[in-house]
């Protein structure tokens, strides 16, 4: 009888998955929008707009043209 830990990884045997990699990209893309606002002569309102823009197509993606259900993992 296999008895698993209560604390075993699951990530430790899966390799990244396209919605980890969302979830890691949305942070980068606001963190870099901002620091090009920063930067440059870009106003922060118009950063903050193309940033949310740009966050806004990589969910709009994951969730509807790439949806996670009926996948078997």
């Amino acid at each position: 009888m296999s008895v698993r830990s209560r604390y075993e990884s699951r990530i430790a045997r899966k390799s990244v998955s396209y919605y980890d990699l969302v979830l890691l990209l949305l942070p980068v893309i606001v963190i870099g929008g901002f620091a090009v606002s920063l930067l440059t002569a870009v106003p922060k309102t118009i950063g903050t707009m193309l940033t949310g823009f740009v966050s806004s197509l990589v969910v709009g993606d994951a969730v509807f043209k790439r949806p996670p259900i009926g996948r078997s993992e």
